[in-house]
């Protein structure tokens, strides 16, 4: 809806910017839209922070009449919120999506408010998802946390950071560490951004990404323009193929796999939180699926340095450097492996396609 926000999170891309929201699109528009395809749609409200659009509880009826929404919000406009609350029914809503930057909250003096607005949702019947990015420098203190927000009947969701700390990419940069803050959440393991480049994909019918201006794309991460809500939509048909390395949006529901890819995905999932058996597991079905998959190998050797198998994992390094000398990912790992670096920890591949040739 907005790339403003009136948070200014450590973690987040966006840059702070709590000016007033000025361009803005019909809602009448966007509903007529989705109703011309003949299905239903689930819209999700995103920014930015969606509450602070002019007429944003206005725009939430109207989606509902005909449709589902989600919203993605920090819960910081309470008036608004309330507002929401008394006005939209819960049945409509598919969830609220709440980010909680305890820093950011605690700069304000707003977790009083975020507890109120939080538990105002929760007894009206909205699903209200919490998530708390547990970035690398708020490991330590996350279980603390959970413990408080617990007290008001406020559960905690532990949401992986993605991007770079300290030369590190994250999610997969947890290591075994994730198992601390993730263990029992393994659904935060689809936080991660696949390479799907080549497959087939249905995005621009089942998905499209909606700009402030009323552009539609493809997805978050095709930016091809399909038309603008405010004249023409020509929307795709069948499945072209991804034209992505990093899969920034919910393209494991839209790509379509084969039972190998599938089997891949699963372990790398699994990798991410620390579930590391069935992590290996997932890996070896898609090898026995896919006999020769670089990035399944390269994985399988991740999990052994982690077991502490070095000469197993700097043969699978080797394997898969073997089949795809060009990728550097694998020569990393493999220069690690070799180096025995105390600190070293090698890097899980996100390669889908085996096909595919990463930077």
């Amino acid at each position: 809806m907005t790339r403003k926000c009136n948070f200014r999170c450590e973690y987040c891309y966006f840059p702070h910017d709590n000016t007033p929201v000025t361009e803005t699109l019909d809602a009448e528009r966007i509903s007529g839209f989705l109703d011309a395809t003949g299905k239903p749609w689930k819209v999700g409200l995103t920014g930015g922070e969606p509450f602070i659009y002019p007429g944003i509880i206005d725009i939430c009826e109207t989606l509902t009449r005909n449709h589902v929404i989600g919203i993605d919000t920090n819960l910081s406009v309470s008036s608004k919120v309330r507002e929401f609350a008394e006005r939209i029914d819960p049945a409509r809503v598919h969830n609220l999506y709440v980010a909680l930057h305890i820093e950011e909250r605690e700069r304000i003096k707003g977790v009083d408010a975020f507890i109120r607005n939080a538990r105002l949702l929760l007894d009206k019947g909205f699903e209200v998802i919490v998530n708390y990015v547990v970035h690398p420098s708020l490991e330590e203190r996350f279980a603390r946390d959970r413990a408080f927000f617990a007290e008001h009947g406020i559960a905690i969701t532990p949401r992986p950071f993605r991007g770079e700390h300290e030369g590190r990419r994250y999610p997969e940069a947890y290591g075994d560490r994730a198992d601390k803050v993730f263990g029992g959440h393994p659904e935060q393991g689809k936080k991660v951004a696949f390479n799907f480049q080549g497959l087939p994909c249905s995005a621009g019918r089942t998905l499209l990404r909606l700009e402030p201006d009323g552009t539609v794309f493809r997805c978050p991460g095709d930016k091809t323009v399909l038309g603008n809500v405010m004249d023409k939509v020509h929307l795709y048909e069948g499945f072209p193929p991804c034209t992505k390395k990093r899969c920034p949006c919910r393209g494991l529901d839209h790509v379509r796999l084969t039972y190998a890819q599938a089997d891949l995905v699963r372990g790398v999932q699994y990798a991410v939180v620390a579930a590391n058996e069935d992590s290996r597991l997932a890996f070896e079905q898609a090898l026995a699926g896919s006999p020769g998959n670089p990035c399944a190998e390269n994985n399988l050797g991740v999990l052994a340095w982690r077991r502490g198998e070095r000469d197993e994992a700097r043969q699978w390094f080797e394997s898969a450097l073997k089949l795809v000398p060009d990728n550097r990912l694998y020569v990393a790992n493999l220069d690690g492996a070799r180096s025995q670096h105390p600190d070293f920890d090698p890097q899980i591949c996100l390669d889908v396609n085996a096909n595919a040739r990463p930077d």
